[in-house]
């Protein structure tokens, strides 16, 4: 697995102001947007082991359908345990190793 710190990472198929996405911070700090609001938090990476802490959000309104893509992100992030990832792909896994999400390295590696 690669350090993710430094690193920003999205889902292909979302560009522009909706696209949803996470940056990885130094010392322990995640940010990102959830394509209507933004986020923060911690994270905690040890090889493979990857998990999101607990994620502040702006309370900004958005379209329903935005709602409902925010909330799914929001619930994906925390439920990752595992990452695994090369310098263009991350795979976030669960606990019981099922695949949550691809995503696709957003910052010039």
């Amino acid at each position: 697995m690669i350090t993710l710190a430094g690193t920003e990472w999205g889902f292909s198929e979302e560009i522009g102001r909706t696209a949803r996405f996470i940056q990885f911070g130094s010392e322990g700090r995640v940010s990102g947007s959830t394509g209507c609001n933004r986020f923060s938090g911690t994270y905690n990476q040890d090889g493979d082991a990857l998990t999101i802490g607990t994620l502040a959000t702006t309370r900004k309104a958005c379209r329903p359908e935005a709602m409902k893509r925010e909330q799914q992100f929001l619930a994906l992030l925390g439920k990752v345990r595992h990452g695994e990832g090369t310098h263009i792909k991350l795979t976030l896994k669960g606990s019981d190793g099922n695949v949550l999400a691809e995503m696709v390295r957003r910052d010039p590696d």
